[in-house]
């Protein structure tokens, strides 16, 4: 059975999408992308900005977090969401269609103005 999950935000590979439905099959690969339309059963809300990555990413997931603190105090125009998908860490472990994967949510977004709350970085893995 699929599992789905949907956010404000999807980081997936290089693209940022806006509510959209992330599925995995049982075995947690990449299923399929849809836009969000309407509620579905199965599927789980994940708050703030949600990226799939490659189990690897769990090593450098510290580096990760400074390196995108840094990117968002170095521009204050960049959102989270394209800071994550410009990230190199993430860029080194980011998810293909064929491995398992990891998801993981940046929840302190100020969704106002696409950045962090407070200059709060809360990192959460999904799966």
């Amino acid at each position: 059975m699929k599992k789905g999950f949907f956010s404000h935000q999807l980081c997936y590979r290089r693209s940022l999408l806006n509510k959209h439905i992330l599925y995995l099959t049982e075995d947690n690969r990449v299923d399929h992308i849809l836009p969000f339309q309407r509620e579905v059963s199965l599927t789980t809300f994940c708050e703030g900005v949600l990226f799939v990555v490659a189990p690897t990413f769990e090593t450098e997931k510290d580096e990760f977090c400074h390196t995108l603190s840094e990117q968002l105090a170095k521009n204050c125009l960049l959102t989270v969401g394209e800071a994550i998908i410009r990230n190199p860490v993430y860029l080194r472990h980011m998810a293909d269609d064929v491995e398992p994967c990891n998801l993981y949510t940046i929840t302190s977004i100020n969704w106002a103005t696409a950045r962090l709350r407070d200059d709060r970085l809360d990192l959460v893995k999904v799966i």
